[in-house]
């Protein structure tokens, strides 16, 4: 998985062989062949660790802070996100291209689901009786994770940025605390009451 990783970085998707792979990792083709019979299957493989480990480190940090303010639980969330994608800046590079191929959507529909199960659970412990509680987390997800998308693919850097961590924890945060007082406070279904 090194090498894939280390082909993908130096001569992008297109280029990626499993000769190379081979080659770079310092043995046969026949010998990768065992274990990945294509491209295809060894950017598979990253793409598995890689959400793996993303939602490891997330839920780790979210399994702690179950029933805690949701500000801090969001602040602790999105500095680890933050930070998982920045010591791994070269996977989540090497795989914005490959993502898009036949097979990815289901793996990111997985990890989302995952993310989206731990952020229901910290939602509905930081926010008693909120309303929609799984719809809620879909869009904090969704909307982290365009925001983080956006920034590596256009200022790489500032994934160390305390700028970028502080405008995602106020826009999780007034979500859901927004969330959470329309859950207390429903609007009539009437117009005009």
């Amino acid at each position: 998985m090194a090498a894939t990783l280390q082909v993908l970085v130096r001569d992008g998707y297109q280029k990626l062989t499993t000769t190379r792979v081979a080659e770079r990792a310092g043995v046969s083709v026949g010998t990768l062949y065992q274990y990945f019979p294509d491209k295809r299957s060894l950017v598979t493989a990253l793409k598995v660790h890689y959400f793996e480990l993303l939602f490891r480190e997330v839920g780790a940090v979210a399994a702690t802070k179950i029933g805690a303010p949701i500000e801090l639980v969001a602040r602790a969330m999105i500095e680890t996100l933050l930070a998982t994608k920045r010591k791994n800046l070269a996977l989540t590079l090497a795989l914005r291209e490959p993502m898009a191929e036949l097979g990815g959507e289901a793996l990111v529909r997985e990890a989302t689901g995952q993310l989206v199960a731990v952020t229901r659970a910290v939602i509905e412990a930081s926010m008693p009786g909120i309303r929609e509680s799984e719809q809620a987390a879909r869009v904090v997800i969704s909307s982290v994770e365009g925001v983080i998308a956006a920034v590596i693919q256009e200022r790489p850097q500032e994934l160390s940025s305390r700028a970028l961590a502080d405008e995602l924890v106020a826009l999780v945060v007034g979500y859901v605390k927004q969330r959470g007082g329309a859950a207390r406070h429903p609007r009539s279904q009437r117009r005009g009451d």
